[in-house]
C-alpha cells in the first residue's frame, strides 16, 4: 500500500474534504493520511508523496510568524530528508507565486511570451507613497491608465483580493504600496480560469470588470471574490452587449488548453490556476493572475482526477520516467479539452442577445450610487479610500458621484 500524506488548511477543507475520499483511495492502493505540521513528519511517514496547500503558511512564514515557521520548517527537513518523496508541489516554485510581481516577471520571462499571442499587461512594482516617484515608474514601465493596484502579497491574507482601479494621475494618491500597479485591459467583462491539474487542464468563463477609461473618476476599491465568482451579480461587471461596437472575440478554446500546459511547465507546477483575459481591442490572450490549489471544487470529480494523477505519478516515478519530479505531458488532444462551463447567468437578468451561444444581459438601467470601498483589511484601505461611484447608463463608463451631471459618453 502506497503511502500518500496530505495538508490543507482547516477553511480549505470545508471544499475539498479529503477524508472524504478515503476509500476511493484506499481502493486505488493508497493510504490516504493526514499531515500534523506541528509535530516531526518523521514519526508520521514514510510517506512516497505529499500534496498540500501551505501557501497561506508559507505568507504567514515570511512575516515572521513563529507557529507558521515551525509547520513549514517540519515540512521541508522531510522533504530535504526524503528525496525519494514526490511533492505536489515544490515549496520553491510555490514561493514564487506568493509575490505578484515575482509571478509576473516568471511569466514575461519564459518562452510563453515568443507567442505574440499571449502578453502580461505591463506592470511596475511600487514601493512609495510619493506621487511623483510613482508617476516616473509607471511612465518607465509603459503602464497607462486606467491601471489596476494590487497587492504584492498574492497568498495569506483576505488582502490579497482587495484592490483599486485608478483612473488619473490624481488617484495615485491611492497607492497602497507595496503593490504592482499594471494596465488595465478592457475584456468585455470575461475571464477565464484555467485550472491546471497534472497533464489535464479545465477551463471555466467567469465574470470580470467591465470595460473601463480614463477620466476624471474617483479611484474604485473592489474585492476580486467578489466581481468574479460565478453568480455574481456586481456592478462592475453588468456590461449591456448591445452598447459595445465590437462583441467579445470568441475564444480559441484549444489555445487556451494548450497555454495550460506552457503554464505548468514555466511556473513547474502540477495543481495551480490563472486567470486569462482577451484584449477588446488586439484579441491577445492576457494572463493576469496565478494561483496554486485554487477553486478546484469547481471541477466534478476533482478527487478522482487527482488520484489517476497521483496513481500516474508514483507508477511513473518507480520506474524513473519522471522529470524534474514532474510526469511528461503527453501529446496534445483537442478533443481531451474540458471546457467546464459558461457564465452562470441564472440570476442575471435575460436577454435575446446571443454572444458566442450564451445569453447576456441585455439593457440595464442606471445603478443607484454605490459604496464601493473595501471590507475590513487586516492592512488599512482606509475608510477616507471608499468613494460612490455611479454606473452610467450605457454601462461602459464610470464616473463619480459628482460627475454624474454630465455626458456619461466621456471617455
Amino acid at each position: 500500500m502506497r503511502r500518500v500524506g496530505y495538508w490543507i488548511s482547516e477553511k480549505k477543507k470545508k471544499k475539498l474534504d479529503f477524508e472524504e475520499h478515503r476509500e476511493r483511495f484506499r481502493n486505488a492502493g493508497i493510504d490516504l493520511i493526514q499531515i500534523d505540521l506541528n509535530q516531526s513528519l518523521e514519526t508520521q511517514g514514510p510517506f512516497d508523496l505529499l500534496v498540500h496547500k501551505v501557501t497561506d503558511l508559507l505568507a504567514t512564514a515570511i512575516d515572521g510568524h513563529q507557529p507558521s515557521q515551525r509547520a513549514v520548517r517540519n515540512l521541508e527537513v522531510y522533504i530535504q530528508n526524503h528525496p525519494e518523496t514526490v511533492v505536489l508541489d515544490p515549496l520553491d516554485s510555490i514561493r514564487r507565486l506568493l509575490d505578484r510581481y515575482t509571478q509576473y516577471q516568471r511569466v514575461s520571462t519564459s518562452g510563453i511570451m515568443k507567442d505574440q499571442r499571449c502578453m502580461i499587461p505591463t506592470f511596475v512594482e511600487l514601493n512609495s507613497t510619493d506621487r511623483e516617484e510613482n508617476k516616473g515608474k509607471l511612465a518607465r514601465a509603459g503602464v497607462t491608465f486606467p491601471l489596476v493596484c494590487k497587492p504584492i502579497l498574492a497568498h495569506g491574507s483576505t488582502y490579497a483580493h482587495q484592490m483599486s482601479i485608478i483612473f488619473n494621475e490624481e488617484g495615485l494618491k491611492d497607492i497602497d504600496p507595496p503593490c504592482v500597479a499594471q494596465s488595465f485591459i478592457n475584456h468585455n467583462a470575461i475571464l477565464y480560469k484555467i485550472l491546471v491539474v497534472g497533464c489535464k487542464q479545465f477551463i471555466i468563463q467567469r465574470p470580470s470588470l467591465k470595460n473601463l477609461y480614463p477620466g476624471a473618476h474617483p479611484t474604485i476599491f473592489f474585492d476580486t471574490q467578489e466581481v468574479s465568482k460565478a453568480d455574481s451579480d456586481h456592478p462592475l461587471n453588468a456590461v449591456d452587449y448591445a452598447t459595445l461596437e465590437n462583441q467579445p472575440t470568441k475564444p480559441d478554446w484549444v489555445y487556451l488548453d494548450r497555454l495550460g500546459q506552457s503554464m505548468r511547465e514555466a511556473m513547474e507546477l502540477d495543481l495551480f490556476g490563472f486567470d486569462v483575459i482577451i484584449d477588446s481591442q488586439t484579441n491577445q490572450y492576457g494572463i493576469i493572475d496565478i494561483n496554486f490549489f485554487p477553486g478546484f471544487e469547481a471541477i466534478d470529480n476533482f478527487f478522482g482526477i487527482l488520484l489517476e494523477h497521483i496513481v500516474k505519478v508514483l507508477d511513473a516515478n518507480d520506474k524513473g520516467e519522471l522529470v524534474n519530479g514532474r510526469l511528461k505531458p503527453p501529446p496534445h488532444d483537442p478533443a481531451s479539452m474540458n471546457i467546464l462551463n459558461q457564465l452562470n447567468l441564472e440570476v442575471r437578468r435575460s436577454s435575446e442577445n446571443q454572444v458566442n451561444n450564451l445569453s447576456w444581459p441585455s439593457m440595464m438601467s442606471p445603478s443607484p450610487v454605490i459604496d464601493l470601498s473595501p471590507r475590513s483589511l487586516e492592512k488599512s484601505l482606509s475608510g477616507e479610500k471608499s468613494c460612490n461611484v455611479y454606473i452610467a447608463g450605457n454601462n461602459n463608463v464610470i464616473a463619480g458621484a459628482a460627475d454624474s451631471g454630465e455626458s456619461s459618453n466621456k471617455a
